[in-house]
């Protein structure tokens, strides 16, 4: 994959993920502007879900994870279904796109693609700074263009955008609820990723999530 189509494809990831992932704004709430339609905060939230979409392994071992944890809630045989697509279509090697660890885990400069999306009038972005200089509270509304393209052009006429769309869905299906703290704890506990040397790329699960399939279901996958 060249640079130009790595850079567009890194764009159209973090533009869905804030899309599919953002929430409906009350219309009572003092940040309501005109042009705010849905908002998503948290940078951290962006990079852990980023780092689900790019790790299929990952993604499948946490589906296990969460099926041990509340069978009772889960569709095992949903799980099961999802896992073996997975699988069977070879994700974590060719949909596998790699990550680099940083002091608080998975993590990928965005500011560029960010600054991309406020300048198309996708989105709106703001931040308090401390005195450091350093951006915290970070929010990210998407405006009423943004949306209307997302819906009406993006998810409608672009191909690539089919895997990625059905990838967020399944995401927050089953972790939509969680902050991007609690998706970074969820995800530190992988040894292969909590040892993972700073600016090193993390490792894969696929042989983890083999034997767990293998434990719970009682075949190989």
């Amino acid at each position: 994959m060249n640079r130009i189509d790595r850079t567009y494809r890194d764009k159209l990831r973090i533009l869905l993920i804030l899309y599919f992932f953002s929430e409906e704004i009350d219309a009572d709430s003092e940040e309501v502007e005109d042009q705010y339609k849905k908002v998503f905060r948290s940078e951290v939230r962006i990079q852990k879900i980023d780092f689900l979409i790019r790790y299929p392994d990952y993604l499948s071992f946490e589906l296990l994870e969460l099926l041990e944890e509340d069978e009772s809630r889960i569709n095992k045989e949903e799980i099961k279904e999802e896992i073996k697509s997975i699988f069977d279509n070879n994700e974590p090697e060719i949909r596998r796109d790699d990550m680099l660890r940083y002091f608080f885990g998975a993590y990928e400069e965005i500011d560029h693609i960010i600054a991309f999306l406020v300048s198309t009038d996708f989105i709106v972005y703001k931040s308090k700074k401390n005195a450091a200089g350093r951006e915290y509270d970070k929010i990210y509304y998407l405006t009423q263009n943004g949306i209307a393209k997302i819906e009406n052009q993006i998810l409608k006429h672009i191909d690539k955008t089919k895997w990625y769309g059905e990838r967020c869905k399944l995401i927050k299906k089953y972790f939509g609820n969680l902050t991007g703290t609690e998706l970074k704890v969820r995800q530190y506990t992988h040894e292969e990723y909590r040892l993972t040397p700073i600016n090193e790329y993390i490792k894969g699960v696929q042989e983890n999530v083999k034997n767990k399939y293998y434990s719970i279901f009682g075949e190989e996958i």
